[in-house]
């Protein structure tokens, strides 16, 4: 459809550059990446920590906070490798719903703790209602987690472990993972 749509632009008078964006580059038809079409190919990586935490400084200033963004941004970008702009964007909407379903006057950093927790591990499921022995049985597993976790000498720095069912898990642990470019 795309190509349809092209045809019959005269660019021998003045030249049309057309940009597309795509996540899926590996599923898009072959006749659009023949040569003069779109040919040329710009990847853009997922944001640093510094580049987190220049995003984050964009979305705070807009929210009621305790403190001042300075004081968020650095620790959030920290706790949120692997997440886009619009993760982060996200993740302080969520801070601010959180908030307000508490009826907080402002944000402080609990309210971006469980956004984190929410927007990483899900829901939390309330409804879901565990015995004594799957709580029990569900402890040891996430305790199993964090001990192997914890031996390990290239393991990301435990954060938090939780047997409250949140998305698709019965429990999670939280890792503070460190960003590499090469695993």
């Amino acid at each position: 459809q795309l190509l349809v749509e092209m045809d019959g632009f005269s660019t021998h008078k003045k030249p049309i550059v057309v940009l597309a964006g795509t996540n899926r580059h590996d599923i898009l038809d072959k006749a659009l990446l023949r040569p003069g079409r779109f040919d040329r190919t710009i990847a853009l990586d997922l944001p640093d920590i510094k580049a987190r935490k220049d995003i984050f400084m964009v979305h705070l200033p807009k929210l009621k906070l305790q403190y001042t963004p300075e004081y968020y941004a650095g620790k959030l970008a920290a706790m949120t490798p692997g997440f886009s702009g619009a993760d982060v964007a996200n993740l302080c909407n969520e801070a601010a719903l959180i908030a307000a379903r508490k009826d907080s006057k402002e944000i402080v950093y609990d309210h971006f703790e469980s956004a984190v927790e929410r927007v990483i591990a899900g829901l939390e499921r309330r409804s879901m209602a565990l015995t004594p022995v799957e709580k029990k049985t569900v402890a040891f597993h996430e305790a199993g987690h964090a001990t192997v976790s914890w031996f390990l000498e290239h393991g990301s720095p435990l954060l938090k472990v939780s047997i409250i069912p949140r998305g698709p898990g019965l429990g999670y642990a939280m890792y503070m993972p460190e960003e590499h470019a090469l695993y």
